[in-house]
């Protein structure tokens, strides 16, 4: 039979397996929601360029 003290230490035991499962899951959305960011900065930083290349070009293919 399992006395008190048994039940608190696997309780224990599941709540910490519970919190590392927890950081990891927000540790993948962290890096998900970084790289979100990242893609879209990016994505401004080469429409930007190309639209100041296209402002100043004076060929007739613009």
């Amino acid at each position: 039979m399992i006395n008190e003290y048994e039940v608190y230490q696997l309780m224990k035991l599941r709540q910490e397996e519970v919190e590392k499962k927890a950081a990891i899951v927000w540790k993948m959305e962290k890096l998900q929601k970084e790289s979100f960011l990242q893609k879209i900065i990016s994505r401004f930083k080469t429409r930007r360029n190309t639209t100041i290349v296209k402002n100043n070009c004076e060929c007739v293919c613009c």
